[in-house]
């Protein structure tokens, strides 16, 4: 299995699971990681010798795509997400490995909700755009290909080492977390969309259907996100109880009154994975209560 962005959040929960059933390659561009039991390479996806070189000397029988640049860690979304997909896609179709691409509920305009996989992409951000333009990439690739849109991904990062997420510090976890508790704690007041809404996706069960996906046949379009719909001001609430912070901090506010330029409601329907996956969907509420502890436990 070749893992791209195997360094980053998503990416090191697959390369944490998968080495218990794959040899694994993943890839880092800023920051390496020491783990002998994974075969680490740097890569930069846009460069497209350099991806095409790395898929030919591991020749995968899997690719998992996490690689992207995501909103705030920069501009070049185009150059990452769209071209750098195009060349992942390109490089595993002449391998005949299977592509498993990770895409977002956030390329839609939000003026519907409840996304079926039918439902075209209509973005009305530079990162949406970005996102539809690497799910056209992966489509017009010759590569047996799954994509998988998700949501808001929250969670513990996989280097980790407690038990459960109530035994993980709140700096452990995903940006959006770090950003809610670590703005609380401080005293500073936290703004959060009551009329934004999402399916918020526990990591460590993405990266299980992931990795269930790259082992089996599927192809197509596939929605994977929390069965759980909350807005974002709703999430932030439960994620300082979660923490024990004091949530006076949180002010509602309006995505529509923001002058902002933001999708509404992007939540995807996912009763397809629901069928097709053994990997439960929990969702926040459940997670949470059970501090990660069997929400997620295949039946």
């Amino acid at each position: 299995m070749l893992i791209t962005g195997g360094s980053g959040f998503l990416g090191g929960w697959i390369a944490r699971l998968a080495r218990g059933g794959w040899r694994v390659t993943a890839t880092y561009l800023t920051n390496p990681i020491e783990d002998p039991a994974i075969d680490w390479r740097r890569l930069n996806v846009e460069d497209e010798a350099a991806v095409s070189a790395l898929v030919e000397d591991v020749r995968p029988a899997a690719v998992i795509h996490t690689a992207a640049l995501n909103p705030g860690q920069g501009s070049a979304f185009d150059a990452v997400n769209a071209v750098g997909t195009r060349n992942v896609a390109r490089a595993a179709g002449r391998v005949d490995a299977h592509l498993i691409h990770v895409s977002t509920d956030v390329l839609f305009d939000g003026e519907k909700g409840d996304y079926v996989e039918e439902d075209r992409p209509s973005p009305i951000t530079p990162y949406g755009r970005s996102k539809a333009l690497a799910e056209k990439a992966v489509r017009s690739s010759d590569v047996q290909a799954v994509i998988v849109r998700t949501s808001l991904i929250y969670g513990a990062a996989a280097r980790t080492k407690q038990a459960s997420l109530r035994d993980t510090p709140w700096q452990d976890w995903d940006r959006q977390t770090r950003w809610v508790i670590g703005d609380l704690k401080a005293g500073k007041p936290v703004h959060l969309f009551k009329d934004e809404y999402r399916c918020p996706m526990w990591v460590e069960r993405l990266a299980v259907a992931l990795l269930e996906l790259a082992g089996s046949r599927y192809t197509g379009t596939l929605h994977v996100a929390g069965a759980q719909v909350l807005s974002r001001y709703q999430f932030g609430l439960r994620l300082a109880r979660f923490h024990s912070v004091d949530t006076d901090g949180i002010v509602p506010a309006l995505s529509r009154q923001s002058g902002l330029t933001r999708p509404l409601d992007c939540t995807l329907d996912c009763s397809r994975a629901r069928q097709l996956l053994r990997t439960p969907l929990p969702g926040v509420d459940q997670v949470l209560r059970l501090g990660g502890a069997e929400a997620g436990t295949p039946s």
